[in-house]
Formats: C-alpha cells, sequence, structure tokens
C-alpha cells in the first residue's frame, strides 16, 4: 500500500500536465477534421515508419555494444534496447535504469557502468535536439544569427569534448588525486571513488578514437531513422512543408517530451507537436491528427518489440521492476541487495 502510494506520488504531477494539456487540446480542436486527417494514413506509412523505428534500434543497439566492449552479443544489446524503451512508456520512466540493470546481468557488470554509457548516449541525443534547434529556430523566425554564434558554439563543444577526452583517457590519475585529496575509509570515499571508477570505466570508448568514431557513427545512424521517420510522417499529412520542418518539429517535440507527464509522454507530446506545427501554419485539428498518429507508431513499435524481448531472454516486467527495487549500483559487476 505504502509502495502504490510513493508511486502515485511520484507520478501525479506528470498525470495533472498531461490532464491538462489533454482538456485544452480537446477544446480548441475540431474532432470531425481531426478523424477527416486520418485519411492520410495508408498501411505502406505504417509499416514504413515501423520499419525506421526498427532500424534505429538496431543501430543504437550497435553503437550500445561498442560502448560495452562488444561484451553483449548484437541480439542482446538489441532486445534490451527494445526492452528499455518500452520501459521508459511506464510510470517512472525507469527505461534507461531498466536497461542497465538487465544488461548487468547479461554481461556481469554494475548497473552503474553499463548506466554511464547509456548516459553518454543521451547526452549526444541532447546535443543533437540541441543543434536540430540552432539551425532551425532561425528560419522559423526569419531571423538570421551571426555565423560567429555557430563558431563559437562549435568550439565550446569541440574544446568540451577534448576536456572529457582528457579525464577518461587519465582517469587512473585522476582516482589517484581524488584519493589524495578524500578522507581515507570515510564513508564519503567509499562511496564517492567506486561510483567514479565504475562511471569512468563506462565512458572508457571516449579514450579510443577510432571505436568512438564508430560509436558517434551508429548513433548518427540512430537519428538519421528517427530524422527519415519524421519526415515521410510528415509528408504522409503535409506534403508542402519544407523538408527542413523536419529539424524544427522533431527537437521541439523531444524536447516536449521531457516535460514531465503521464506515461509514455500521453499528451505533452502532442500538445508539443501541434504547438510547433502552428510555427507553419498548419491548423491545431489536422496537426493534433498527425501528433496522434506519429505517437501512437513511437509507442506501438517498442511495445511489440519490447514484449518480443522480455519473451526471447526470459525477463518479465514483474521481474525486472522487483530487482530494480532491491538493486544497489555498486563498482564490483554485482548486484549488493
Amino acid at each position: 500500500m505504502k509502495t502504490g502510494r510513493s508511486l502515485l506520488r511520484q507520478t501525479a504531477p506528470g498525470i495533472v500536465i498531461s490532464l491538462v494539456i489533454v482538456l485544452i487540446l480537446a477544446r480548441i480542436v475540431d474532432w470531425r477534421t481531426v478523424a477527416v486527417s486520418f485519411r492520410n494514413v495508408s498501411p505502406g506509412l505504417i509499416a514504413a515508419l515501423a520499419g525506421l523505428l526498427t532500424a534505429s534500434f538496431a543501430f543504437r543497439a550497435l553503437a550500445w555494444r561498442i560502448a560495452l566492449a562488444d561484451r553483449p552479443s548484437w541480439v542482446q544489446s538489441f532486445w534490451t534496447v527494445t526492452e528499455g524503451y518500452l520501459l521508459n512508456l511506464m510510470p517512472l520512466r525507469l527505461g534507461e535504469i531498466g536497461r542497465a540493470v538487465i544488461m548487468g546481468g547479461l554481461v556481469d557488470r554494475s548497473p552503474l557502468y553499463v548506466f554511464s554509457t547509456i548516459l553518454l548516449e543521451r547526452f549526444f541525443d541532447l546535443l543533437v535536439t540541441v543543434i536540430f534547434l540552432l539551425v532551425s529556430i532561425p528560419l522559423v523566425g526569419g531571423a538570421t544569427i551571426s555565423p560567429l554564434f555557430y563558431l563559437v558554439l562549435g568550439a565550446l563543444m569541440i574544446v568540451g569534448l577534448i576536456v572529457l577526452f582528457a579525464l577518461v583517457k587519465r582517469r587512473e590519475s585522476l582516482f589517484v588525486w581524488l584519493e589524495a585529496r578524500l578522507k581515507p575509509g570515510s564513508k564519503f570515499s567509499r562511496i564517492v571513488l567506486p561510483l567514479f571508477r565504475s562511471v569512468f570505466e563506462g565512458l572508457a570508448i571516449l579514450a579510443t578514437p577510432r571505436r568512438f568514431g564508430i560509436w558517434l557513427f551508429w548513433i548518427l545512424a540512430t537519428w538519421v531513422c528517427w530524422f527519415a521517420a519524421m519526415l515521410v510522417a510528415l509528408r504522409g499529412f503535409f506534403p508542402d512543408l519544407p523538408a527542413w520542418s523536419t529539424l524544427f518539429i522533431q527537437g521541439f517535440s523531444a524536447l516536449g517530451g521531457a516535460i514531465p507527464s503521464a506515461p509514455a509522454g500521453i499528451g505533452v507530446i502532442e500538445g508539443a507537436t501541434v504547438v510547433a506545427l502552428s510555427f507553419f501554419g498548419i491548423a491545431e485539428s489536422p496537426a493534433l491528427a498527425f501528433a496522434i498518429f506519429n505517437h501512437s507508431i513511437g509507442i506501438l513499435t517498442p511495445v511489440v518489440l519490447g514484449l518480443i524481448g522480455f519473451t526471447v531472454q526470459g525477463q518479465s516486467l514483474a521481474l525486472i521492476f522487483r530487482r530494480l527495487r532491491e538493486t544497489r549500483l555498486s563498482d564490483n559487476g554485482e548486484e549488493k541487495r
């Protein structure tokens, strides 16, 4: 009972936000027009989107396997990726932690070590999203941004990567420096140093430029699939939109999905997509029809693949949630209970 109340307390704000957005959308759209807009949906369009999303999971699995030093097989990586996306559609959005726990068990490594490789993915996802918006916002608003701004931004990104490369490359020296400044045997030292070691071990790919380049190639291939899926879906509903509009709509809806919401981002993603499309003169009703369709495919594809993954790998949702509650992240490759 206590667990149920705790879950409700944590998810209630997101549910309220989703409910408010859904009520607003329900009041401003013409549902007859929404229904008519669905005539743009064809079996070929559904198959194309599902295929592109599946390909994106396959590419992300290739990248993740490289980040994990080839410990898991590609098949293990693929099914675990789909399981993670399925878990992200559920309350509390436990997909990343769930992926870490599942894969940690498969490769016999600390979930924290695995989680650090997922954080690296998410960092670059955020970076790509920001780039999409920075490139497309001036086009949407008709404003001009000095090329110097992009040069400075690019330089800051490169410098940040170089610093991160250097820290990971010299991580043992960093640990020695930290140990010298932390009180030996203190509780803080016993907790912080193992955490740092696990995280930096997970980021070890940054210390190998060739492997990092291959990893980055597959991460970008994932985004190419997501971009292509959005472009194909937009052309199905609004064929006159310019191709570059996909950058803005993709980036804006991705940021909208980060807002606390009901499970699966219901409401907030639709609202963000409707707002993004309004910048291109698309009325609320057809925009909502597109948002519902696109989001539905984005939900159903990982649900189907994730459930298959749980079956193939002998996992169960109940077991994963139990392990999530009982697992403590450590640096020794084992679960501390």
